[in-house]
């Protein structure tokens, strides 16, 4: 008992150490973890870039951190700055392409070429943590903000990886829903595919524009005509949205004034992106500039109320645009309104809202499409069914027999089309009313019905005319089927006034090795055989 006692009482003791000697080492792990980052941040709070514009003058200077872009403007005519870099390692200098005509990098009196991206690009050698003095000379016919921004070369460099897999994503998915909603409005004759087409094509070459990688194709005397372009394509985007939205929503049939008003804010946008590619006069630049990015978010918040108020009215469709919307009208506010608030929402925030709103959008219409396609095929169908005896009328008929030849192209078939004719039907309608007559029509649909097989193609020609096209291995079979019409259609129920009468038909019989596509000869072949079997018919009667 003491042995266990002391045996317990160590054990706790060692327990007690184990705790004492795991909170020490945890507390010097946590305490080297924390001066490691203290002197990291130390070392790396000390890189900067100091960027001093010399011309024009009057010169400002701009102190530069790690990945956060500068506000300093570019001025209309030629800017020359002067960067120099404090650094740890090697960084990259980049600005936006679009607003300036050219751009020349010298350092150490040696013109350095960018990298090759999407944006202006140049690297930032280390010396000893400095590096020389460089010149870059800028010519703009506008003012901008060019957003310089410095980077450390391995982190640019996995940014912009990723940057080019994002973009390739979305360029792959703009590419393949253009292709296949223009291909399959052309085939369909469906107008909104052609409007979504045009607003996927407009939209991806935005995003292509934007990001320049079209630069990495074009040499530089191309970039005027690349802005130009730009600037274009944010008008077409706009207006090409907001003509497949208002109209897919139904405004223009529901709203009317207010698609005419969204319609017109579109069109003054697109106007206004094609002066600034003639135009680039400063003040103009930026009214422009700021009525252009208002017009749009007034648009797109518009849209996405009346998304709103044509869910709740049960337009088809219809709530799946307001989440579409939902996503563009968020990533529009960052763009305009809160553009300094989140560095990834101003980078990504747009791609990746249009990114989903052009998948939804293309699952609403495919919903769209399928809901006319069906409507569509079912007007076909009603158009091709006789309404009062339920199988096909000539229309059908025509529609039926090139599905019905392909279907026994390989076979060994013998083609026989019977052509049945209501005695005297015309006694029926006078003596007993017309509805008496419709309900004889179907007595004797149903009796052709039952006496046919479901793959045989039935149909009321009109009148009291009937026929009906099968299809027989051998002669011997059609003359089978032949007689065994004639003594059907010898006496047909139907009723009068709760009273059962009969009618009598005669049918007729014509054979062919290829079917042909023309009913006139169907008829007429089939007619005459009928025609033959009327007069034997009627000479029986006069006989007896």
């Amino acid at each position: 008992m003491f042995l266990y006692a002391m045996n317990s009482k160590t054990a706790s003791w060692s327990n007690v150490m184990d705790v004492r000697l795991f909170l020490r080492s945890t507390l010097l792990f946590l305490f080297v973890c924390t001066m490691s980052l203290w002197f990291a941040n130390a070392t790396f709070a000390s890189d900067h870039c100091d960027l001093t514009r010399i011309a024009p003058t009057p010169s400002n200077t701009a102190t530069l951190t790690l990945s956060s872009p500068s506000s300093l403007s570019i001025l209309k005519g030629e800017n020359v700055f002067l960067i120099s870099c404090r650094l740890s390692e090697n960084g990259v200098f980049t600005f936006n392409r679009h607003g300036f005509e050219s751009a020349l990098w010298m350092e150490n009196n040696v013109k350095r070429h960018p990298i090759p991206a999407g944006d202006m690009a140049f690297v930032l050698q280390n010396t000893d943590g400095f590096i020389s003095t460089a010149q870059i000379t800028i010519q703009s016919s506008i003012e901008f903000i060019p957003r310089f921004t410095w980077h450390y070369e391995n982190d640019y460099l996995t940014k912009a990886q990723r940057h080019s897999l994002i973009m390739g994503a979305f360029y792959g998915l703009g590419i393949a829903l253009f292709t296949l909603s223009l291909v399959i409005g052309y085939k369909i004759g469906g107008h909104h595919l052609k409007r979504y087409s045009l607003y996927v094509f407009s939209l991806t070459a935005f995003f292509l524009l934007q990001e320049g990688q079209l630069f990495l194709f074009a040499n530089e005397r191309y970039t005027h005509l690349l802005n130009a372009a730009y600037l274009l394509s944010i008008g077409l985007t706009v207006f090409s949205a907001t003509w497949f939205l208002s109209y897919f929503l139904f405004l223009h049939r529901d709203f009317s004034r207010v698609n005419n008003f969204i319609i017109a804010a579109a069109i003054i946008v697109f106007t206004l992106s094609a002066l600034r590619t003639l135009i680039h006069q400063e003040v103009f630049w930026s009214t422009s500039g700021a009525i252009m990015g208002y017009c749009t978010l007034a648009i797109v918040a518009l849209l996405f109320v009346f998304s709103i108020v044509q869910t709740y009215r049960g337009v088809p469709e219809a709530k799946f645009v307001m989440v579409a919307l939902l996503f563009v009208l968020t990533s529009m506010v960052f763009r305009i309104l809160l553009h300094n608030y989140s560095p990834f929402m101003q980078r990504y925030g747009f791609i990746l809202a249009f990114a989903v709103e052009v998948l939804v959008l293309a699952y609403a219409l495919s919903k769209r499409i399928s809901y006319i396609s069906t409507e569509k095929e079912r007007a076909e169908r009603d158009a091709s069914i006789d309404s009062l005896c339920g199988i096909a009328n000539r229309r059908g008929l025509i529609n039926s027999l090139p599905r019905f030849v392909n279907d026994t192209e390989f076979q060994p078939t013998i083609y026989a089309a019977f052509y049945i004719d209501i005695d005297d039907f015309k006694q029926i309608n006078d003596c007993h009313g017309h509805a008496v007559g419709d309900s004889a029509l179907v007595d004797v649909s149903r009796c052709l019905s039952n006496a046919m097989r479901s793959k045989d193609i039935l149909c009321r020609l009109g009148g009291d005319e009937f026929i009906a096209i099968a299809t027989f291995g051998t002669m011997s079979e059609v003359m089978n089927k032949h007689q065994q019409l004639k003594r059907t259609f010898k006496a047909v129920p139907f009723s009068v006034n709760g009273k059962e009468q009969y009618l009598s038909a005669s049918v007729g019989c014509a054979t062919f090795e290829h079917l042909p596509m023309s009913i006139d000869k169907l008829v007429a072949a089939s007619d005459g055989s009928m025609y033959t079997e009327k007069v034997r018919r009627k000479s029986e009667q006069l006989t007896v």
